[in-house]
C-alpha cells in the first residue's frame, strides 16, 4: 500500500515538472513592468501632484528603469501628464443602492526633450475596471477601490512606457 502511494507522489512530481518545463519553453513568462531606456532620463514630471498615487507608481516605475526625476531645467525629457479619474454605477440592488461600479482611469500625457522638441505629441489613455460593493463591509469597498485604480494606473503608465519606447527607436 505504502509502495502505491509512493509511485503517485512521483508521477505528480514529474507531472507538475514536465508542465512547468512545457510552459518554459514555450516562452511563457509573467508580464513584467515596462522599462524605457536609461538614456531617456533624466525626466521631469509635470502636471501631476508629488503627492498622487499616480506619481508615486510613475516615480517606481522611472526608478526601476535607472531614470531620476529632477527639476525641469536639469532634465533631457519632460513628462506632462493631466489625470482624471470617474466613476459610474453599473447596478442597483432590489433596495436601490450601489451594487457596482466601473472606475475608469485616464492619462492625458506628451513628451517633450530638453530642446522642446515634441517626442509624442498628446495622447490620452484610457483603462477602466469594475469592482462589486459590499453591503456589509463599508470601509473595505473604500480601499478596494483604491487598490482597483492603483492597478489601472500601473497599467496605464506601462501602456506610457511602451509607447516612449517605440518613439525612441
Amino acid at each position: 500500500m505504502k509502495r502505491h502511494k509512493f509511485h503517485h507522489y512521483i508521477f505528480y512530481a514529474l507531472l507538475a515538472l514536465m508542465l512547468t518545463s512545457l510552459l518554459a519553453g514555450c516562452g511563457f513568462q509573467l508580464k513584467q513592468r515596462s522599462a524605457l531606456p536609461a538614456s531617456f532620463g533624466p525626466v521631469s514630471i509635470q502636471g501631476v501632484s508629488t503627492f498622487s498615487s499616480l506619481y508615486r507608481a510613475l516615480r517606481s516605475a522611472l526608478r526601476q528603469s535607472s531614470i531620476n526625476i529632477v527639476e525641469d531645467t536639469a532634465a533631457s525629457h519632460s513628462i506632462h501628464i493631466k489625470p482624471s479619474r470617474e466613476r459610474k454605477v453599473l447596478s442597483v440592488n432590489a433596495a436601490g443602492k450601489v451594487s457596482e461600479y466601473e472606475l475608469i482611469q485616464r492619462l492625458n500625457y506628451h513628451v517633450t526633450s530638453s530642446s522642446g522638441t515634441m517626442l509624442i505629441d498628446s495622447t490620452r489613455l484610457s483603462r477602466s475596471s469594475y469592482y462589486t460593493v459590499s453591503s456589509t463591509e463599508v470601509l473595505g469597498d473604500s480601499t478596494e477601490e483604491n487598490e482597483v485604480y492603483k492597478r489601472l494606473e500601473e497599467d496605464l503608465i506601462n501602456q506610457m512606457f511602451d509607447q516612449i519606447s517605440a518613439a525612441l527607436k
